[in-house]
């Protein structure tokens, strides 16, 4: 990674805030996997799963609580960046339409699922689309092929990150792909705090920030 603000950022997220431990860690991945399938994962599955995994039902409920979207009845309808809900970032995986929080998401969430994954998203500079295909251990096309993704360099101990709103605000407002880096330039200019990464670099960020979660469940 050549910008050092960017490995300063991924170090600080990784080992504060995104190492959930082990237990929590094994909760969040199987319901990320059982959402991929394209459905809810209701309060019952939960329960279920928690129970499996020897975590008492309330902890894993207040672990979930501010890390999730929820539908009327409540049942996770996204979790890590990964929604039924519509968000700028087509993600497709196993034929399943869903979308991503953020640019960002698209590139690990095939990471964690170990899943290739198809990505539709589009430029808020130019409105051209840019595709990708992600697989676990990279990318694999791209289309255009100079397309770049923006990064919010949050400082965890500054941001309010206490809930999937406070998420939205601090990171993805700020993380879209980009047809050409002249776009994201364009973009960029007179806002602080923003990096402006290659998919490639952007794969390797997302694998660093969630590399103790995936040690915790092998």
């Amino acid at each position: 990674m050549t910008d050092p603000r960017v490995a300063q950022m991924v170090t600080a997220l990784a080992d504060h805030v995104l190492d959930y431990g082990a237990d929590a860690s094994r909760l969040l991945l199987r319901i990320l996997r059982g959402l991929a399938k394209g459905h809810p994962v209701t309060r019952e599955q939960v329960s279920q799963i928690s129970a499996e995994l020897g975590m008492d039902r309330l902890e894993a409920e207040g672990f979930l609580l501010d890390k999730t979207e929820r539908d009327k009845e409540e049942a996770i309808v996204g979790i890590a960046g990964l929604s039924l809900n519509k968000h700028p970032h087509r993600f497709i995986v196993d034929g399943v339409r869903l979308s991503t929080w953020c640019a960002e998401d698209a590139l690990f969430l095939p990471h964690l699922l170990e899943k290739e994954a198809r990505v539709v998203s589009r430029s808020p500079v130019s409105g051209e689309i840019v595709r990708l295909r992600v697989g676990p251990d990279g990318v694999k096309e791209v289309a255009p092929s100079g397309a770049v993704i923006s990064l919010a360099l949050v400082d965890p101990e500054q941001e309010n990150m206490s809930s999937v709103q406070a998420i939205w605000n601090a990171f993805c407002r700020h993380i879209h792909f980009f047809a050409t880096r002249e776009e994201a330039e364009v973009w960029v200019n007179g806002r602080e705090g923003i990096a402006i990464v290659t998919v490639e670099e952007g794969f390797s960020v997302g694998s660093q920030l969630w590399s103790k979660t995936l040690r915790y469940v092998a």
